[in-house]
């Protein structure tokens, strides 16, 4: 007989992070295998006076865990696949750790900041991942972090890397004519390397040949707006994400930490070469000597003194329909969902 499933997630599938999108692929996906599956998010426990602010992010977990204790403790037979830190204190049968807010503030050490807001968090993944059943991590720097800097059991973590539909994308040619077009797509935030970005940008607007598309959900810090050669796409919903990797060469990721981001497995699969930091994705891919991604200089200035063969390999290492194929074969929604489903014994009856 088939369970219904509460799938945690903080923002449903709005705001469309990363976070969320996967939930979204995770939930249609699950329709199939189960009786129901329900989204329980901010609008089904928190008030509407606490919904979408700062202190959310801390009042959800402690709120959605008791919400799913009265489910539980009147009668309810159901499965619960939570979310990084959604669940503290009841005992989901699967969470998915997408990041590491411990890793995080390890990355960010040296911002100066205090973190005292992810430092809570922090704690709330750790227990979340300690009642858990099961533990899936995105990556395996996540899992090492889950194993040794919250202390939870190695045999109940397993890596499950994330996937895309692919054929949302086009594995168009790249690299047409002289003109270089590099992209970022994320949050313009320190931890997604914004500084970085901004002395790349303020380069590009120096070069007639070369070119920078930014696809954001964030407010535009001053410092890009009234740059040359600089192409904004604010807001765009990930259904329309293909438009604009048909429009760069190269997407550039100077990011300080990431789980297992989605945009490194949407760029190649878009026949886009990946320029980034050894962290989540790209960190896997580098290790791995795939030839359509290189490792991005510490230095924005050293990146720029080698400007010149870093797009010269990139470019004579370009196949798209090849980095299409890939992704589709080895990175796709239906695989990740096929092993979710195997951790918790669902199968299509």
């Amino acid at each position: 007989m088939l369970s219904p499933i509460f799938l945690v997630s903080r923002n449903g599938v709005n705001n469309m992070g990363g976070v969320e999108r996967v939930v979204q692929l995770l939930q249609n996906d699950l329709t199939t295998y189960a009786a129901k599956v329900t989204l329980v998010d901010e609008t089904m426990v928190l008030p509407q006076f606490l919904r979408g602010t700062r202190l959310a992010q801390f009042a959800f977990p402690v709120a959605a865990s008791l919400w799913l204790w009265v489910k539980r403790l009147f009668g309810g037979q159901f499965l619960t696949i939570s979310n990084s830190s959604y669940t503290p204190l009841y005992p989901a049968d699967a969470v998915i750790v997408h990041g590491s807010a411990a890793g995080y503030i390890r990355a960010l050490a040296k911002s100066g900041n205090r973190f005292l807001g992810m430092r809570i968090l922090a704690r709330l993944e750790g227990l979340t991942m300690h009642f858990a059943q099961r533990v899936i991590c995105v990556s395996e720097v996540v899992r090492d972090l889950c194993v040794n800097h919250h202390g939870v059991p190695a045999e109940k973590c397993l890596v499950i890397h994330n996937g895309i539909d692919a054929s949302l994308f086009h594995a168009r040619q790249k690299f047409i004519d002289g003109v270089v077009r590099l992209g970022f797509a994320g949050r313009l935030e320190y931890g997604k390397g914004l500084p970085y970005l901004i002395e790349i940008a303020q380069w590009v607007g120096t070069r007639p040949d070369m070119q920078l598309v930014i696809a954001t959900t964030s407010e535009v810090p001053p410092a890009l707006r009234v740059i040359p050669g600089i192409k904004i796409l604010p807001g765009l919903l990930p259904d329309q994400m293909s438009t604009f990797y048909d429009m760069i060469d190269i997407m550039v990721l100077p990011s300080l930490f990431e789980g297992f981001e989605l945009v490194t497995l949407e760029a190649l699969a878009s026949g886009v070469s990946v320029l980034g930091t050894r962290v989540g994705a790209c960190d896997v891919f580098l290790r791995r000597g795939l030839p359509w991604v290189s490792e991005l200089p510490t230095d924005s200035q050293e990146f720029i003194r080698q400007t010149t063969p870093i797009f010269e390999r990139l470019r004579q290492n370009s196949d798209p329909s090849a980095m299409h194929a890939f992704i589709q074969t080895s990175f796709s929604i239906e695989r990740f969902c096929n092993q979710i489903r195997a951790q918790l014994q669902l199968k299509n009856s």
